[in-house]
């Protein structure tokens, strides 16, 4: 892996970003206002996105879902030779929505099963998602259920 699109490298994903590069792996980043060295754009608009990346190359990719549109994300997805990892919140765990089903290259968020219940750290999200990375079995970061301890 030489070079990795990682969305959210500002944010919770921040620290993979920085271990990623701390590897010698070139992160492509994007945030909306372009800070540290990222590409600025809004990877909601998936036409902007495609146009802000049109000379950018990568092998793999790391997203925080919240921050891309549906076709964004597909955009990723077929621009992306290696593996796409999508990190989920745990909306996308909640009970209504049915079955939770968590595919590969997926990282699940959920919440710390200590008390009291706490979300995770970037730190500790940004671990799991590397993990994923590496070997794209899926898996949950903390606790989905019971749906009502959640913070």
């Amino acid at each position: 892996m030489r070079a990795v699109l990682v969305i959210g490298a500002t944010g919770i994903l921040a620290p993979a970003a920085s271990r990623l590069s701390e590897r010698g792996i070139h992160v492509v980043g994007i945030s909306r206002k372009g800070r540290e060295g990222t590409v600025a754009v809004d990877a909601h608009d998936s036409d902007a996105l495609t146009e802000a990346l049109a000379d950018a190359t990568w092998d793999a990719a790391m997203v925080y879902e919240p921050a891309v549109s549906q076709k964004s994300l597909a955009y990723i997805h077929g621009a992306t030779p290696g593996r796409c990892v999508v990190v989920r919140t745990s909306a996308a765990a909640d009970p209504a929505r049915g079955t939770l089903v968590i595919p590969r290259d997926t990282l699940q968020l959920g919440w710390t099963a200590d008390t009291p219940h706490r979300w995770h750290t970037p730190s500790e999200v940004s671990a799991a998602a590397l993990d994923v990375l590496a070997d794209g079995q899926p898996r949950t970061l903390g606790t989905v259920r019971p749906w009502q301890d959640r913070p």
